[in-house]
C-alpha cells in the first residue's frame, strides 16, 4: 500500500460544496486528493492519471455512480471504489459492487480508516457471506442512526419502518438477515419474527426491544424462532459482533 503523501484519490461529485469538502479534507490528512464534478470527468481525468482509489457519489445527472463503476471496472479492474451514500438502496445492491460505503455525515477518523482498509486489500465485512440487512423499525431517528452504523461497518443497509412494509420488501428483495424492534404499531416484532420465519426459515432475525431483557424473551416461546435479542440501549458494536457470529456460524439458534 503506497505512503499517504503518494496515495493519489479521485473524488466525484456534483455537489461542488461537498466536492471541495471532501477533497480539502483528504488532503488535510495527507493523501493526494482531485476532484471532479461528474462521471464523465471522472474518466477522462483516470484515462490521463494515477489513481489509487475513486471515492464516488451515487446519484448525478448524466453518468451516475453505478454507470462510472462499470465502466471503471471494465477499464481498471483493480481500481478500488467507494461509494459516497447515506442508505444503500435495492439499485445499488443489484446492479453494483462497490468495495465500500462512505456513509453520510462523514468523520474524518471513519473515512480514514475505510481508505486505510480498502488501500490495503481489506474488504473487511463486506466480503463476507452476509451482506444485506433490513432494518424494520418506526422510529425514524434510530432507523437511520442503525442504518448508517450499518453501512459504515460495511453491510447492506434495507431500512423500513413498519413490519408489512418488510414483508413487501422481502417478496422481491431478499434479504441475508433482519433487525426488527419489537413494540411498533400494526405488526409488532414477533408476528414480523413468525412471518419471516415460516416464508424464509434460513434467515437469521434479531429482534431488539427497550422493555424486555434477552433472558425473559428467551423464555417466551413465541421468541425462540430468533436468532439473537439486543436491549435498547446498545452499543453499535454489539450489533455488529452479533451479525458476524451469525455469519460465522449460520445455524438458526434457539430453535
Amino acid at each position: 500500500m503506497p505512503a499517504k503523501s503518494r496515495t493519489n484519490i479521485l473524488v466525484v461529485d456534483d455537489d461542488v460544496n461537498l466536492l471541495d469538502l471532501l477533497v480539502d479534507t483528504l488532503t488535510t490528512i495527507g493523501y493526494r486528493a482531485v476532484g471532479a464534478p461528474g462521471g464523465v470527468e471522472a474518466l477522462e481525468k483516470l484515462r490521463t492519471g494515477r489513481f489509487d482509489l475513486v471515492v464516488s457519489d451515487i446519484k448525478m445527472p448524466g453518468m451516475d455512480g453505478i454507470a462510472l463503476l462499470r465502466e471503471i471496472r471494465r477499464r481498471y479492474p483493480e481500481l478500488p471504489v467507494l461509494f459516497i451514500t447515506g442508505v444503500a438502496t435495492d439499485d445499488i445492491v443489484g446492479r453494483a459492487s462497490p468495495d465500500g460505503f462512505l456513509a453520510k455525515p462523514f468523520r474524518i477518523s471513519h473515512i480514514e480508516e475505510l481508505i486505510e482498509n480498502t488501500l490495503s486489500g481489506k474488504k473487511d465485512r463486506i466480503s463476507r457471506p452476509i451482506h444485506r440487512v433490513m432494518v424494520v423499525d418506526d422510529d425514524d431517528t434510530f432507523r437511520e442512526m442503525l442504518t448508517d452504523a450499518l453501512s459504515y461497518s460495511g453491510y447492506i443497509p434495507l431500512p423500513v419502518a413498519d413490519g408489512q412494509s418488510a414483508l413487501a420488501e422481502l417478496e422481491g428483495s431478499p434479504v441475508d438477515a433482519v433487525i426488527t424492534d419489537i413494540k411498533m404499531p400494526g405488526m409488532d416484532g414477533v408476528t414480523l419474527l413468525k412471518k419471516v420465519k415460516e416464508k424464509y426459515p434460513n434467515v437469521p432475525v434479531i429482534l431488539i426491544t427497550a422493555y424486555r431483557s434477552e433472558a425473559e424473551a428467551q423464555d417466551n416461546a413465541g421468541f425462540r424462532p430468533a436468532n439473537g435479542f439486543l436491549e435498547k440501549p446498545f452499543r453499535v458494536e454489539a450489533i455488529v459482533e452479533l451479525l458476524d457470529r451469525l455469519v460465522l456460524t449460520p445455524t438458526i439458534e434457539n430453535s
